[in-house]
């Protein structure tokens, strides 16, 4: 009987064991815009018990889900924020097969939405085959920020205490907008990205990587910024106004808003810049012959502009989408520079001066653009136009006094008492840009890509100088400082790519030719034309290799180009300062940088770590540089570096609990820098940044934070700075349902000025200058948001799920698929 009894169990326990199971997969989707729905509820019971849930799952990061049954019949929910809950049902035959069951589409709920309990985040970053992601909508701190205070929290992107933008280090890259270059945003990132407000943009792609359809210019590689669009019939939008302790003030209006086949989004901004007085103090120390020169000087700024933007979309039908798009930022600063100046030795002179300068700014941006997309699931054409015109203009009027001993101006005319000078230059540049582009996935494997593009330059330079003589008491010109500028660019190009992915791997590989065909006239006394022409090969290749569903290893290289700009090719002198003067070189060529890098990436809920490391060299470096001539310092540009650095770059976003979220952004790299045309110029050393910060959620919609940074010397050829910190506190509450933001941020709280220096060497001087930067500023924000908020939600809420469904969901590679992105 015992024996009996045994051999029942073991057979029972045998049917159990290997009894038939079969996986059953799927993935959701947003029904509107085919977008992965990440982290959504799927529960499973059986067709006979469908209150009894049997088995509870989230999705990942790319919308599927997968699970074990045995043969039968079940009910499936999916369940989203935002989103109506759908049921499918489910057969699951007696096969060891998979069973897929297909895509599955949410629509979005009709009825608004209660306040939703967030228990869990979906992860700020992800990373793809080419670029980073940092989700611009998923940052608590983007209803009342600007975009340049969101881009100090995206891996790779640091910006330092006076705003100036540096990627991996570099300040050589390129700004687009929604997959387009945008040089009125490259030329003035600054300004214009203050004026921007950060719940305007949806996603910051960060591409160190660019493939074969990019540019291949931007050393540093490409920030692109997507603007955040609606998806569904509906408005939405928000009002700001701000102002700070300095006396700056601005205010912006953001509307996104979709009825039928019709799309509009729009952004307007005003702001208006103060800036106490600054001192600053400069020493030259000159050997052969001995001279010392000393300044002491102050100068205050102010001056504001205006920003616009709006985007068409026309979608008649789901094959053919048309998109029109029109930015216009301009403004203007003015300064008020008072100096005095000492020399001995050699040259024994000393004067005051006052010099008034304005500084106009701004850009027209035009694009309009056609998508034909076919039958195949990501096949599309795309045809596109693009026109830019990017003033730079600049006026200055100058007067001295008090001058005793010699000293001659750079037009050769002597410094006395009552000498004026006034310049003003008119610049800038045009461009016009059409491109084709085409691409088609044969496969899930597979995708190949082609496209050709022409762009004509038309940049420009105009300038009149006039001297105020003091003995007939009139103005008069200068004709021999006329050095005017024409330059015209012609730049063709074609390219090809190949995407493969299978599994966890992915590879991409592209070859782009860009041909330039340059004219440059010189209008100065001795009139010139020079026509160059150049051919590039500029290669890439990525290599992507998933380790789990949260990590992920890149590797890669490609070759950028920098060609100069107006600001670089300018020959107008800028003596404002005639002990120091600068000026651009309309003979620069483009420079070539190879890049090689290799990243390693770890998304999840709580914990965000990417680490790189790269490697890059450059043989023709534009390069600034300073010389002495006739005891002036001279600083201007030319193709004479020989560059290497070898970098790292470290991003970690931790958030412990739903109340805390930390993250630390920076790196660290070394740099050797030589000139090709002068051995004695040489610097080379390390250089680091990091910024970091700590957002405490409190009850009541209240949040506390606080965020510093730091930056060591930027390594440069001839010049060494001094580190540089800055630090700041805030306090946000939200009022009337979420609907109202009120934020106070106070920067260097402790701090009333800070000392910043630097040093210059070269053949036979040194000098040094030093700034005292006004630090501490109370600055006050407040901003409403309207419409249909459970729409402008969506991609917020995208991702919050219970913790008892969250654990263990991970991140995974993918890319994004959205019409409205690249």
């Amino acid at each position: 009987m015992k024996k009996t009894f045994l051999l029942i169990v073991i057979h029972l326990v045998a049917v159990l064991s290997f009894g038939q199971s079969v996986t059953v997969k799927g993935k959701l989707v947003a029904e509107a815009d085919n977008e992965a729905l990440p982290y959504a509820t799927v529960s499973v019971a059986r067709e006979d018990a469908p209150a009894a849930v049997i088995k509870k799952m989230a999705t990942q990061e790319d919308g599927s889900f997968t699970t074990t049954l045995s043969p039968g019949t079940y009910l499936f929910g999916f369940h989203f924020v935002g989103m109506n809950d759908t049921v499918r049902k489910v057969d699951v035959p007696s096969t060891r097969d998979p069973l897929d069951i297909g895509v599955i589409a949410l629509s979005e709920s009709a009825k608004l939405l209660d306040e939703v309990s967030v228990t869990a985040q979906a992860p700020l970053v992800k990373v793809e085959i080419d670029k980073l992601t940092y989700s611009a909508k998923d940052d608590p701190e983007a209803s009342t920020s600007n975009v340049l205070d969101l881009l100090r929290k995206v891996p790779l992107i640091t910006v330092d205490g006076e705003d100036k933008i540096q990627l991996k280090g570099a300040s050589n890259y390129k700004i687009y907008l929604n997959g387009k270059p945008s040089n009125m945003i490259s030329s003035n990132p600054s300004q214009v990205l203050k004026s921007m407000p950060a719940s305007s943009i949806k996603d910051v792609e960060v591409i160190t990587d660019p493939g074969a359809k990019y540019d291949a210019e931007g050393v540093g590689g490409i920030i692109n910024l997507v603007t955040d669009k609606r998806v569904d019939d509906g408005y939405s939008g928000s009002v700001g106004a701000n102002g700070d302790s300095f006396g700056g003030y601005g205010g912006n209006v953001y509307l996104a808003t979709k009825y039928g086949k019709l799309g509009f989004t729009g952004n307007a901004a005003y702001f208006h810049h103060a800036r106490p007085v600054a001192e600053s103090e400069f020493t030259r120390e000159e050997t052969t012959p001995q001279n010392l020169l000393t300044q002491e000087g102050s100068n205050k700024s102010d001056g504001g502009g205006l920003f616009l933007n709006g985007a068409l979309s026309y979608e008649p039908d789901t094959v053919n989408l048309f998109n029109l798009s029109l930015s216009r930022f301009g403004g203007k600063f003015n300064s008020l520079s008072l100096q005095e100046a000492g020399s001995e030795g050699s040259r024994t002179y000393s004067y005051q001066s006052r010099s008034n300068s304005t500084s106009n700014f701004g850009g027209m941006n035009l694009s309009a653009d056609y998508q034909r997309n076919f039958r195949r699931k990501g096949e599309m054409l795309t045809l596109s136009y693009r026109f830019e015109h990017d003033p730079n203009d600049s006026e200055y009027e100058s007067a001295y006094d008090k001058v005793t001993g010699t000293f001659y101006y750079s037009d050769g005319y002597k410094l006395k008492n009552g000498y004026k000078l006034k310049n003003n230059n008119h610049a800038g540049g045009s461009e016009h840009t059409g491109q084709v582009d085409y691409v088609n996935p044969l496969n899930g494997k597979h995708t190949i890509e082609a496209g050709m593009k022409f762009i004509f330059r038309d940049n420009t330079s105009r300038a009149d100088h006039t001297f105020f003589d003091t003995a007939s008491g009139t103005w008069l010109p200068d004709e021999s400082r006329l050095n005017d500028l024409d330059h015209f660019q012609r730049i063709t190009s074609g390219y090809a790519g190949y995407t493969y992915k299978f599994g966890k791997m992915g590879m991409k590989a592209g070859l782009r030719g860009e041909h330039t065909n340059q004219e440059i006239h010189y209008l100065s006394n001795t009139p010139d034309t020079v026509h160059t022409h150049f051919f590039d090969m500029v290669p890439s290749f990525t290599l992507s290799y998933q380790i789990g569903m949260t990590r992920t290893l890149r590797g890669g290289y490609n070759m950028r180009i920098s060609r100069p700009g107006i600001w670089y090719l300018n020959p107008y002198i800028n003596d404002v300062d005639p002990n120091n003067i600068s000026y651009g070189n309309p003979g620069l060529d483009g420079e070539q940088q190879h890049n090689f890098n290799f990243n390693y990436g770890s998304f999840s809920q709580k914990l965000n770590f990417n680490a790189t490391v790269s490697y890059a060299f450059t043989k023709n470096a534009v390069t600034g540089y300073s010389f002495i001539r006739n005891g002036v310092t001279h600083n201007t540009y030319d193709n004479i570096g020989r560059n290497q650095t070898v970098g790292s770059n470290l991003y970690v976003s931790w958030t412990p609990t739903q109340m805390i979220r930390t993250y630390l952004n920076g790196g660290v790299s070394y740099t050797d820098i030589r000139s090709t045309k002068n051995d004695q110029l040489h610097n080379s050393g390390i250089s680091g940044r990091a910024f970091g910060g700590l957002t405490w959620t409190l009850p009541k919609d209240l949040r506390l934070g606080a965020n510093g940074g730091l930056f060591m010397n930027q390594v440069q050829l001839q010049t060494d700075q001094s580190p540089f910190y800055f630090y700041s506190f805030s306090l946000m509450k939200s009022l009337l349902d979420k609907k109202l933001d009120l934020s106070i941020n106070v920067q260097d709280l402790f701090s009333k000025t800070r000392k910043n220096t630097s040093t210059t060497t070269g053949p036979g001087f040194r000098q040094e200058s030093a700034y005292f930067y006004p630090m501490r500023n109370f600055r006050f924000s407040v901003t409403y948001r309207f419409g249909e908020l459970k729409s402008s939600m969506k991609r917020v809420q995208r991702g919050i799920v219970n913790d008892d469904v969250m654990e263990g969901a991970g991140n995974q590679q993918g890319s994004s698929g959205n019409r409205s992105g690249e």
